[in-house]
This record gives C-alpha cells, structure tokens and sequence, in this order.
C-alpha cells in the first residue's frame, strides 16, 4: 500500500507515514496535512526502505503499537545510510520497544496525543534536535579526519627528518610545498611520502 495526501497549504515538507493496518485511524494523517505536510501513507510490512529514493520524504513519521525486530533493524539501517528525523506516535507506552527505537536514533515518542496543534510543534522540535545531532555528528567526524591527517603529517615530517637530515620545520615546509604545488592536502602528500620512502627501504 502507497498513497499520497497533499496538504491544502504546503510548508514544503513531506512525511512518510508508517502504519500497521491499510484501515488507519485517518487522524494522524489530517494532522499531518494541516499542518502543512505532504503525506505518504505505507503500511510498516511494506519494503519501505527500497521507496526511501523515490519518494524523498523530509521525515519519518510512525503511527504503531507494535514493532517486530525486523522493523526496528530496518530503521536502523536508514539511520546509517539515509539519516532524516524519526517520530513516533502510539497509543500505548512500551518502554521495551521506546528502548530499542531509542537504538534507531528516535528523535520523538508520543503517546496518545494526535491534535494538529501539538502535532506541529513535536515535528518541529524532532527535525530541530535532529538537524542539532547531525551538525554535531559532522563536527565530530571533522575533528577525527584532522586528528587522523595530523598523525599522516607528523609521521611524514619525522621519516624525512631521518632520511633528509631536516630540522621539523623544514620537513613541514617540504610537505607544505608538495601540497601547495600539487593542489593536494597536506595529509594526502604526507600518506604519499611515507609511501615512496617505505618502498625505497
């Protein structure tokens, strides 16, 4: 099952709304709808992970009671390959299944309450605190990538300090030439050098 719902004022988002039984509660989807979200409607049986790249959605929005481990290992997996913003609305708490969701990279869980006006802002505060956590997450992964460059520079520089007889700043300047003049990072010279005097030796 797939089917479409555009909204009567579009706010430019669009959701992909994960239900149990094609007999939804249509309460969740109007809510959806005005607040301004175009609303694609799967059932959670469905492969929804092959229609991730058709349909494009701004957010995942699931309205269940129940989650088998196949369907938690499948948000799982959008959460590595195609991260967006997961919220979930139930009618019942389950704190085993809010565990593993948890797990999923779950941005909201919200029980009972379905009302347009408290749907807006949930949504909202979701995609917020996950725009926070991915801008966190590049940060992160930068500061690795420069952690990890510096150690490529660092063993660069002391293999030509032995092989070249240069003082640490002169083996810097050499790799900082061979960048300059290469268009290349530094760290990439660096992994490149070490390379070319490995193999000499």
């Amino acid at each position: 099952m797939q089917r479409t719902y555009p909204p009567t004022q579009t706010n430019g988002l669009s959701v992909l709304l994960l239900v149990e039984s094609e007999d939804f509660d249509r309460g969740l989807k109007n809510a959806l709808n005005t607040c301004g979200y175009q609303v694609t409607v799967m059932l959670i049986t469905d492969p929804f992970l092959k229609s991730m790249q058709k349909i494009e959605p701004s957010l995942l929005v699931l309205e269940v009671d129940h989650l088998t481990s196949e369907n938690i290992q499948s948000l799982r997996i959008l959460s590595d390959i195609n991260p967006l913003p997961i919220v979930v609305f139930t009618e019942f708490s389950d704190e085993s299944m809010l565990k593993r969701l948890l797990n999923a990279k779950l941005n909201a869980y919200i029980v009972g309450d379905k009302l347009p006006h408290h749907v807006g802002p949930t949504l909202e505060v979701a995609i917020s605190r996950f725009n926070e956590i991915q801008k966190l997450e590049s940060e992160l992964q930068t500061a690795k990538e420069k952690l990890e460059g510096r150690k490529w520079v660092e063993r660069a520089k002391g293999l030509l300090m032995d092989e070249k007889k240069m003082s640490e700043s002169q083996a810097y300047n050499v790799l900082r030439k061979m960048a300059m003049d290469r268009s290349q990072r530094i760290e990439d010279v660096a992994k490149n050098v070490i390379t070319i005097v490995q193999t000499i030796n």
